[in-house]
């Protein structure tokens, strides 16, 4: 797809080496990688002005356009309890507003919106997805303590790659423009991530999750240079001994902390991964762990909430009211807040759950696992059909209407 977005960057000034003053912080002698002020809002002017051109190409009528833009505007005010972002991620000429959409201006980003007016567009059928997390391997030497795929770990793999690319192109046909690639490790299997990346074509981002092993420095300039856009850390406590035992791997945080650097040497997008348990959560903990992303040069933390599945299968592992609370001021305060605007942006799944209803079962994302069998997300074991065998467009829209168990459904965005 040809992407409508690159004359508007020729009229702007945006790169983030340009930008001068209090829009960036310099953090360990280099950017940080968060812009906001000006600068961010230039990059917002130019990528509404961006969804109004994919606007009027999508439906023709002037009137419809500014109306769906409009809708989208509404939905995202929804979806994010009426804040405004204050901050955006920059890497590699691109700007994130969360790591689960592609960056702009990319072809990628241009079908993303257009798959978003789908959504909204009454006359339009089928399910559009965004995006896809895919577990390529069951290779792990790691023993984490809250492993969603523990049962099928270290078994024999059952995808070989051509099973791997057929997954990826069979939901790029029903909207993803991205694939989180999981496992395991997948970096056991980097011959076929890149494969993944010679052949997924321009209009789909790939990104990374992984422990940081062998994540090296000639690993991380090779995917950056075959089109890899970012990487998700899996990091649970910013004391270096409570993750390596929470990892069961005496170097886990070396790993980590190597990857990151790596990563942002080469310009990759790179967000941290924290499963938040009971053990973990308070004050000085979250603004302990944001405070080490920041000094990673890290553009993004993930939250994550453990499930008893897995690992933790029959395991009393749900957070009470209170941390849940806790999380929820943390996840305002460091997105929200003046003082932290150079801090990395929190993406929080179960703010958004509990407020407009969950984003997987086929209305954002579903998970693919190792087996190359559908599931609601990666934290419901439950398969719901083969993505090898079935009939993708007719199971996800049943899968659609089943909704999640726990947060119910819904098909509102994020833009």
């Amino acid at each position: 797809m040809q992407t409508l977005s690159a004359s508007i960057t020729e009229t702007s000034i945006l790169t983030s080496r340009q930008v001068t003053g209090k829009d960036v912080e310099a953090i360990n002698g280099r950017q940080s990688p968060m812009i906001f002020g000006l600068h961010k809002a230039l990059v917002k002017s130019c990528i509404w002005i961006n969804i109004l051109f994919l606007s009027f190409r999508y439906f023709k009528d002037p009137a419809k356009a500014f109306r769906a833009c409009a809708d989208l505007k509404r939905l995202r005010n929804e979806v994010r309890d009426k804040h405004n972002i204050l901050k955006y991620a920059a890497a590699n000429n691109k700007y994130y507003f969360t790591f689960n959409a592609p960056g702009w201006p990319s072809a990628a980003f241009d079908k993303y919106i257009l798959t978003n007016f789908k959504k909204i567009d009454s006359s339009a059928s089928g399910i559009n997805l965004n995006t896809l997390i895919f577990g390529i391997t069951k290779k792990c030497g790691y023993k984490c303590e809250h492993c969603f795929e523990w049962e099928a770990l270290n078994k024999p793999e059952t995808l070989n790659r051509d099973h791997l690319l057929m997954v990826i192109q069979s939901f790029q046909k029903a909207g993803i423009t991205q694939v989180q690639l999981s496992g395991g490790e997948p970096l056991n299997r980097i011959d076929d991530i890149h494969f993944i990346l010679k052949n997924i074509g321009r209009d789909t981002e790939v990104w990374l999750y992984t422990s940081g092993y062998h994540f090296t420095k000639q690993r991380s300039a090779a995917l950056k240079s075959a089109g890899l856009a970012g990487i998700v850390i899996s990091l649970d406590h910013w004391e270096p001994e409570r993750h390596n035992i929470f990892r069961g791997k005496h170097n886990a945080f070396e790993w980590a902390k190597m990857a990151a650097q790596h990563a942002t040497e080469q310009g990759l997008v790179v967000s941290l991964s924290l499963c938040a348990t009971k053990d973990f959560i308070s004050r000085e903990n979250l603004s302990q762990y944001a405070l080490l992303a920041k000094q990673w040069g890290v553009s993004f933390i993930q939250l994550l909430e453990p499930k008893a599945v897995g690992h933790y299968d029959g395991k009393d592992v749900s957070l009470p009211q209170q941390q849940v609370q806790l999380l929820e001021e943390f996840y305002v305060t460091y997105n929200y807040d003046k003082a932290y605007l150079s801090y990395p942006a929190i993406v929080y799944h179960g703010f958004y759950s509990r407020r407009v209803s969950c984003g997987g079962s086929a209305n954002h994302y579903i998970y693919v696992d190792t087996d190359g069998d559908v599931h609601n997300c990666p934290f419901c074991q439950k398969k719901i059909f083969s993505a090898l065998h079935d009939d993708i467009p007719s199971n996800l829209a049943l899968m659609a209407k089943g909704g999640c168990k726990a947060f119910g459904n819904s098909n509102k965005n994020t833009v």
